[in-house]
């Protein structure tokens, strides 16, 4: 099959949905398929990347209107130049509309698949918000084969839309752990194995690492620290925020986006993965930090639901000091039982979240779609 993905920023600063779409692809790749990746960017150009075609726009500073130009202008780049495709898979509502129509008016096959509820990101303004809900009306009705990240969401759109979709989870690359790494970065920032709570996102505020380090800020415990890796270049003002909460809090430790040996360092040696987010898809990050056997401190939301168990987390609510202060106190005052619950979301990541069965499943349910 030949297929086309569009949707995301530059594959080679990985987030949510560019991770989706670099893994998925390279185990297309590797089981004989074609896939084309369309990626926003501060370029032009293609490239090859691990056997699948990567072809960057450059797009608009605005955060709303370059999704909606990627996706028109990638559309109108297939439609020209890979007419055999086989399937267009895009990412997330704002590139698909009004694209989606114009690849169905010229015969071609296409896919949304949701990645969370954008109307609900705080990125966006309230009209950006009201027109996100107008968007993912439009994107879901357009739309004759729906993906969602979770069954959350798949039972989401059919309560409010009666329509059927198919849930089409994220997966993660297992860590090898007897992988020899060079990283200095616990030495660089003075951090000591087993002593820190990790963060380890995009600093966006419907993710909430202004309520970790309010909570940190609030009870500090004796030997640890908080590590808060990520950035956020689109949003200097609210980065600037954080820097300015923690300030004062030595044992706040800011380490910008991490990637490569310093990501797998990092997370080989926290104590806690901290989730506080009021709006997820399925988080890689969460199932990354699950893979590499760390216990959990999540938000009480649908998407962190599906994948961790009750008695297998401490919960917190959204947007609640109180509870994320309370929850840090019992993460040690608990702590034999915390570090046993990581053993077993390890083992589900292993058997439910890895990219060669979620791959086949992927291309499975392609199969299914073309051949009606």
């Amino acid at each position: 099959m030949k297929i086309v993905f569009i949707g995301g920023r530059d594959i080679h600063q990985i987030g949510g949905i560019e991770n989706y779409m670099y893994n998925l692809a390279t185990q297309l790749v590797r089981k004989g398929h074609e896939p084309i990746v369309f990626c926003e960017s501060d370029h032009e150009g293609e490239e090859t990347v691990n056997g699948f075609k990567v072809i960057h726009h450059k797009s608009p500073k605005s955060v709303f209107v370059c999704k909606i130009w990627l996706g028109l202008r990638s559309t109108l780049h297939t439609l020209l130049h890979f007419k055999d495709v086989d399937m267009i898979h895009y990412n997330a509502w704002p590139p698909a509309i009004p694209a989606i129509y114009l690849a169905r008016l010229c015969g071609k096959k296409a896919l949304i698949m949701g990645h969370g509820h954008d109307w609900q990101r705080t990125k966006y303004g309230p009209l950006q918000q009201k027109l996100m809900r107008i968007m993912e009306l439009l994107g879901v009705r357009s739309a004759r084969y729906r993906l969602m990240c979770s069954d959350a969401q798949k039972k989401y759109f059919m309560d409010r839309y009666g329509l059927e979709s198919t849930t089409m989870p994220t997966a993660i690359n297992l860590p090898d752990d007897g992988t020899v790494i060079k990283s200095d970065i616990l030495s660089r920032f003075r951090l000591s194995s087993g002593k820190y709570f990790l963060y380890l996102a995009r600093l966006v505020q419907d993710k909430n690492p202004d309520y970790l380090i309010k909570a940190f800020n609030c009870w500090r415990p004796e030997g640890y620290k908080l590590v808060i890796a990520g950035n956020n270049p689109a949003a200097p003002g609210y980065v600037k925020e954080l820097h300015e909460a923690a300030a004062g809090n030595d044992d706040i430790v800011f380490t910008d986006a991490i990637f490569g040996d310093d990501k797998v360092e990092i997370l080989r040696n926290a104590y806690a993965f901290c989730i506080p987010s009021t709006i997820e898809g399925l988080s890689i990050s969460l199932l990354e930090a699950m893979s590499y056997g760390l216990p959990i401190i999540a938000s009480d939301i649908p998407a962190n639901r599906e994948v961790l168990e009750d008695d297998m987390a401490i919960w917190v609510r959204p947007e609640n000091v109180e509870d994320i202060v309370n929850a840090y106190r019992k993460s040690i005052q608990e702590k034999d039982w915390f570090l046993q619950t990581a053993i077993h979301n390890r083992d589900k990541i292993v058997t439910y979240y890895n990219w060669e069965s979620i791959s086949d499943r992927y291309i499975n349910v392609l199969n299914d779609f073309i051949s009606h």
